[in-house]
C-alpha cells in the first residue's frame, strides 16, 4: 500500500505549499538533493530560496554536528510509519543557527518518490528541556533531600529524590512515596504548627526533629513552598538538610560557654578579692614604708590595679565573645556614656587631663550597654600609654547623615606605622604598655559588632588619634 501523497509546487497550485505557516523542504531520498522549499523555511534559515535548492541536505545542517538519524536514512524511517520526527540543529546565514523539530513524510513531487519534512523552529523549547534536565540531574544528585507533597500534611508524597529515599532510610523512593507526609514529623504539635506556618506565609523554614521510615530520629532543616495552581490541586515543594551534627555542636558549645562564663565569674571574683586585700595591705604599709622602699611599694600598687583592671576587662570580653554572633543592640545615649566614662577616668588618674572639644552631640547610636567599655578602654590606653608625666586626652565627636564620629585623641608616643594594624590583635601592646594587651581587641570587636568602624589616625603635633564610626539609630534621639 502506497502512503505516499502528491505534491505540487508549480504554477497552478501554489498557495497550499506557499501558504502552511511552518516551514516546508522536499528533498529526494537517493541524492539528498533539495528538491523545493516554501518561503517560510527560506526565512527561517535566512537563505534565498533560489541558493537552497540543488544544495545536499547535508549542508543545511551546522558544521561539525551530525544527526542521530542520517540523511540517507530517514526516508527509510518513514516507510510504512506514515511520519517520522526528528530534531536537527540547522544552520543560518547569519552563521548562527536553530533547533529544528523535522516532521518527515514520504510524498510524490512530480512522479518522484521524495521526502517531504514539516520544520519547526524548537530553539526555545530545546534549551528549556536542557535546563530541566540539568536541573533535574542536579536534583538527583544534591546532597540534599528534595520533595514534593500534596498540600495537606495527611498526603503523601508526590515526588522524591534519592537523598530524600536516604535520609528516611526507605528501601527505595516508591517505598517513600507510599508515606504520608505527616508520619516524617516527630511531634505532631510540631507538624501542626509548621503546616499552619506554611499556609500563612508561603514559604518556611526551620528546625525540625524529624523521623525515619524506621522510627529514629534526626534534626533536619526544612524549607518548604506551597504552591496553589490555578487549574489543579495545592502542593509543597521542599528541601531537608540533615543538621543532626550542627545542633549537637550547637549545643555542647553552649554548654562549654556556660561553663566558661561560670569559671569566668569565679575566677575573677577571686582574683578581685585577693587583689582588694593586697590593696589595703599596701595602704597600711605606706605609712610605715621609708623612703628608699617607697619605689617597690608604688610598683606593688600599680600592678595590684593593673590586675583588677583586667579582671574588668576579662569580664567585658568573655560577655562580648559569647553573644558575638548575635548581639542585642539597641538604640544608646552617646553623650551620656561618653561624659559618664571621661568623669571616670579623670578620676582615676588625676595627674592626667581628659577633656572633650566642644560638646557632645546629644544623638543616640546603634549599640548596648558594653559601649561603656569602648570609652573606658580607649581612655585608659590612651594614658597608659603616654610617656608624660601629666598626659593629655581630648576627646571630640562630631555627627554625619547616617554616622557619629568619636575622636579620642592623645599626646602620647605615637604608634608607629609598622604597628598600626597589629594593635587591636589579641593580646597586643603598645610600647612598654603596662595595660593588659586585651583592651584594645575589646575595643574593636564591640565597634565591629555594632556595624561600625574604627582606625588610628596620627595626631599633631605628637601623639595618636583613634578614630570610631558609629551608626546613628533610627530616629536617632537629637534634642
Amino acid at each position: 500500500m502506497d502512503d505516499s501523497i502528491t505534491v505540487r509546487t508549480g504554477a497552478g497550485s501554489p498557495s497550499l505549499f506557499e501558504q502552511v505557516p511552518d516551514g516546508l523542504l522536499v528533498h529526494d531520498p537517493e541524492t539528498g538533493t533539495v528538491r523545493a522549499v516554501n518561503g517560510q523555511f527560506a526565512e527561517l534559515t535566512g537563505f534565498d530560496r533560489e541558493g537552497l535548492v540543488g544544495r545536499h541536505v547535508e549542508d543545511l545542517l551546522a558544521d561539525d554536528w551530525h544527526p542521530e538519524t542520517p540523511v540517507d536514512r530517514l526516508a527509510d524511517a518513514t516507510d510504512g510509519a506514515g511520519t517520522k520526527t526528528v530534531e536537527w540543529l540547522l544552520k543560518r546565514r547569519d552563521s548562527g543557527t536553530f533547533w529544528a523539530e523535522l516532521s518527515a513524510s514520504s510524498v510524490e513531487l512530480d512522479g518522484d518518490r521524495c521526502v517531504l519534512s514539516t520544520v519547526r523552529d524548537v530553539t526555545d523549547r530545546k534549551r528549556r528541556q536542557d535546563e530541566l534536565g540539568r536541573f533535574e540531574e542536579l536534583v538527583e544528585h544534591v546532597p540534599t533531600g528534595i520533595f514534593r507533597a500534596r498540600g495537606d500534611p495527611d498526603g503523601t508524597f508526590v515526588e522524591a529524590n534519592p537523598t530524600m529515599v536516604e535520609l528516611f532510610g526507605a528501601d527505595g523512593k516508591s517505598e517513600l512515596l507510599d508515606v504520608t507526609v505527616a508520619d516524617i514529623y516527630a511531634d505532631p504539635t510540631d507538624r501542626r504548627a509548621f503546616f499552619e506556618a506554611v499556609d500563612e506565609k508561603g514559604v518556611v523554614t526551620e528546625k525540625l526533629e524529624l523521623r525515619t521510615l524506621t522510627g529514629e530520629t534526626f534534626w533536619g532543616l526544612l524549607t518548604v513552598c506551597r504552591v496553589d495552581p490555578v487549574d489543579g490541586d495545592p502542593y509543597i515543594d521542599g528541601a531537608i538538610k540533615d543538621v543532626t551534627e550542627i545542633r549537637e555542636y550547637q549545643r555542647v558549645l553552649e554548654e562549654q560557654n556556660e561553663r566558661l562564663e561560670l569559671l569566668n565569674r569565679i575566677v575573677r571574683h577571686d582574683i578581685r578579692n585577693d587583689m582588694q586585700l593586697v590593696q589595703g595591705m599596701t595602704d597600711l604599709l605606706d605609712s610605715v614604708v621609708d623612703e628608699t622602699n617607697q619605689p617597690q611599694l608604688e610598683t606593688i600598687r600599680t600592678r595590684t590595679d593593673h590586675v583588677i583592671e583586667l579582671t574588668d576587662v576579662m569580664g567585658d570580653l568573655m560577655e562580648t565573645l559569647v553573644s558575638e554572633a548575635d548581639p542585642d543592640l539597641e538604640p544608646t545615649h552617646l553623650s551620656y556614656v561618653l561624659n559618664q566614662e571621661i568623669r571616670e577616668a579623670q578620676s582615676s588618674y588625676p595627674e592626667a587631663t581628659i577633656r572633650t572639644r566642644g560638646n557632645v552631640p546629644l544623638v543616640e547610636v546603634v549599640a548596648n550597654d558594653m559601649l561603656s567599655s569602648v570609652f573606658r578602654n580607649l581612655l585608659n590606653n590612651a594614658v597608659q600609654h603616654s610617656d608624660r608625666d601629666e598626659p593629655t586626652v581630648t576627646v571630640s565627636a562630631s555627627v554625619g547623615d547616617e554616622t557619629v564620629t568619636v575622636r579620642v585623641a592623645d599626646d602620647g608616643p605615637g604608634i608607629p606605622a609598622e604597628l598600626e594594624d597589629d594593635v587591636f590583635g589579641k593580646g597586643e601592646r603598645g610600647i612598654e604598655s603596662e595595660g593588659t594587651g586585651l583592651g584594645l581587641y575589646l575595643v574593636s570587636t564591640l565597634v565591629e559588632q555594632y556595624g561600625g568602624e574604627v582606625r588610628i589616625e596620627d595626631n599633631d603635633p605628637r601623639g595618636t588619634v583613634f578614630v570610631l564610626q558609629f551608626e546613628l539609630a533610627d530616629g536617632d534621639g537629637r534634642s
